[in-house]
């Protein structure tokens, strides 16, 4: 840390950095400790003026010591049986955004481009199945291209919302937000589609529209609700079919006009609101494991 140096080793989701002092990290070590299984935590860092750093492993140092540069972003991963058993979580505290959402198994944290620095770090392991920390998505911000390349999970669910007054979003990924939040805005249709999916089968999904009601449900990117009308969605129900049903679940909630964030629904379940005239502003969906808990 900047003018404290070396901080204590900590543990399992433990906070290593600083808050409110405006201190940068320079440097990181991160090692496995009475692991359970063969293999390796490797990790590298996005380093002022220097980019991303090669991985290195078992409490190596990465990032720099005693040359003032800030840290700005880290990827770590397991190897070897661990990585079979165990997922490993990670979250940063950014320099203006605060706390990210967590990110794991190698994606991104912290920000690219915008030379922010980070504060803090937690980091925790998970076994395979676990509980996923909240929230799951918006662990990294970047300028536009200089996002690392990810390859799709095999379960990766894509979707996009044509919001009122901006037409079709990009598609977004795992939990991302799709639509706007403050704005006022309505989402007036959405697509889903699975991305590489890991079995056979497909994601449903039907919408709750201003004036019509419940529409059928539609699949694999067709559109769900209406374009170019002005009709609100208000609630959505998605589910998966075939193998992914029996291996998956698919998470999703909604933000709805004057309530924020609804609770997680799950496998067809209703999210968002029906006969109270309340507009749909934003989705976030997740695929994961069968009996996985979304908090």
């Amino acid at each position: 840390m900047q003018s404290i140096g070396w901080q204590n080793y900590v543990y399992d989701g433990a906070l290593s950095g600083t808050e409110g002092l405006s201190k940068r990290l320079e440097c990181i070590r991160i090692k496995l400790k009475n692991q359970p299984a063969t293999g390796s935590v490797e990790y590298r860092t996005h380093v002022q003026g220097n980019g991303w750093q090669s991985y290195v492993r078992n409490g190596a140092m990465s990032g720099t010591k005693g040359q003032s540069k800030r840290l700005e972003a880290i990827q770590i991963r397991l190897t070897g049986q661990m990585a079979k058993g165990y997922d490993v979580w990670y979250r940063v505290h950014a320099q203006t955004y605060g706390w990210l959402g967590w990110a794991k198994n190698g994606s991104p944290a912290g920000t690219v481009g915008l030379s922010k620095r980070l504060e803090a770090i937690q980091i925790k392991l998970v076994p395979k199945g676990g509980d996923i920390p909240s929230p799951a998505y918006g662990a990294f911000v970047s300028k536009k291209g200089t996002t690392p390349k990810q390859k799709a999970s095999g379960h990766d669910v894509a979707y996009r919302t044509y919001v009122q007054s901006l037409g079709w979003r990009s598609y977004v990924y795992d939990g991302q937000t799709s639509g706007t939040e403050g704005l006022a805005k309505r989402v007036e249709g959405i697509r889903l589609k699975l991305v590489n999916p890991s079995y056979s089968g497909s994601i449903k999904y039907r919408s709750y529209v201003q004036g019509y009601g419940w529409q059928d449900y539609v699949k694999n990117g067709a559109l769900s609700g209406t374009k170019g009308q002005g009709r609100r969605l208000e609630a959505v129900q998605i589910r998966l079919t075939g193998n992914m049903a029996k291996h998956f679940d698919v998470w999703y909630r909604a933000h709805v006009q004057g309530r924020g964030w609804l609770s997680w629904a799950k496998n067809g379940k209703t999210a968002g609101t029906v006969g109270k005239s309340k507009r749909l502003e934003a989705v976030q969906v997740l695929v994961v494991p069968k009996g996985t808990r979304i908090k």
